[in-house]
């Protein structure tokens, strides 16, 4: 377990320090740094009690985890987050528990698994405590999951293609990881409670998933950009990182209903005419700009007059210009691969997933229905 310890120390301090210093600052950034540095410190109090003397009686460190990787996706999500005062009230278990901590600092508070259900003056305590700190690592998963899937869903409105690094897959996964590992600490932690199986504390035996975790954090977390940079260029126009449903975002837009129409034509003759869609990365503020409509009209437009976001509008053209190839003898010599990446998609397995969304079959299937033989 020293070694386990040693390494998930070493690569959590350097993982931090890089992230820390990584440029352009963000305040994201910031917040993970602190989230890998918090729990280098947490591995080392660790190695110290268990090699030299206890420092402290209670884990008290782990009531962070959540509120630090809730904020990390909520500031990563936002173009332009500020730090706000009330966000301390997510830390308000941790610095109870931290109080508790130098009350009892010379009780043995907490024993592992072996004592944990002792009857003694603690035993309510520990019970307390055990039962706080799963509501909080399951409250805060969750509401990271929503903010991810919140925000995959709000990029559907404003670009045309699916990216790792705009759509924080990475971020979703590994959460999902990182909660079903205390998950399975709890479920064994409580039956070594029962049973007395393990010789040793379950709790230790989460750095080993926590160090592997970390290292994975750190590499994806170094190479994520601002997603707003990644996704457009168009620094003077702010997006609203707000989540009200978009009837309620239009209902003051001041957007004229003889108008609609009219933009109706407009973007269906542009689409077809000037065919923006073979852009791979073509967003909504690069359609406004070409259209001359403002990006808020527009996408009004498109999600409540047209009945689609803006990522299956471009998609619905790639699409049809696909089939369109498909058909057409002059594109035999290319591949079904070739002839998507050359309809705008910036990925197999996405236009895969979409082709088959729109036509129920897929593009090999498409294919043959033809008649026509022609590598995938």
């Amino acid at each position: 377990m020293e070694a386990i310890l040693y390494i998930g120390i070493s690569q959590t301090l350097f993982a931090g320090i890089l992230i820390a210093a990584k440029k352009p600052r963000m305040l994201a950034n910031q917040i993970l740094a602190a989230w890998l540095l918090i729990i280098c410190a947490e591995m080392i109090i660790v190695l110290i009690n268990d090699t030299l003397i206890e420092l402290y009686p209670i884990k008290i460190l782990p009531y962070t985890y959540g509120p630090l990787l809730l904020l990390y996706a909520k500031w990563m999500t936002t173009e332009k987050p500020q730090f706000d005062p009330r966000y301390l009230w997510h830390f308000s278990p941790f610095f109870i528990f931290l109080i508790a901590s130098l009350v009892f600092i010379d009780e043995r508070v907490m024993t592992g698994t072996d004592g944990f259900l002792v009857i003694d003056r603690f035993v309510s305590f520990r019970i307390v405590y055990a039962i706080t700190f799963f509501v909080s690592i399951t409250a805060y998963s969750v509401a990271t999951f929503v903010e991810i899937h919140r925000h995959q869903k709000r990029m559907k409105e404003l670009v045309s293609y699916s990216s790792g690094k705009i759509t924080l897959q990475w971020l979703l996964g590994l959460s999902i990881t990182f909660y079903a590992g205390y998950v399975l600490m709890f479920i064994v932690g409580g039956i070594d409670i029962m049973v007395h199986f393990m010789p040793f504390d379950p709790f230790e035996v989460s750095f080993i998933g926590l160090t592997i975790l970390t290292f994975l954090f750190g590499v994806f977390g170094f190479h994520q950009p601002s997603i707003f940079e990644e996704m457009v260029r168009h620094s003077e126009e702010k997006i609203p990182a707000s989540t009200i449903p978009e009837t309620k975002k239009y209902q003051r837009s001041g957007l004229k209903q003889k108008d609609v129409a009219q933009y109706i034509n407009l973007i269906e003759d542009h689409m077809v005419k000037s065919k923006p869609f073979l852009n791979r990365e073509l967003s909504i503020f690069d359609l406004s700009d070409q259209l001359e409509i403002p990006r808020h009209l527009l996408s009004e437009v498109i999600n409540e007059h047209m009945g689609k976001n803006f990522y299956s509008l471009v998609n619905d053209y790639r699409i049809e210009e696909v089939k369109r190839c498909l058909e057409d003898p002059k594109f035999k010599h290319l591949t079904i691969l070739a002839i998507a990446y050359d309809s705008g998609f910036n990925a197999k397995s996405s236009f895969n997933t979409i082709f088959k969304e729109k036509t129920g079959m897929t593009p090999s299937e498409y294919q043959k229905t033809l008649g026509t033989n022609r590598q995938v």
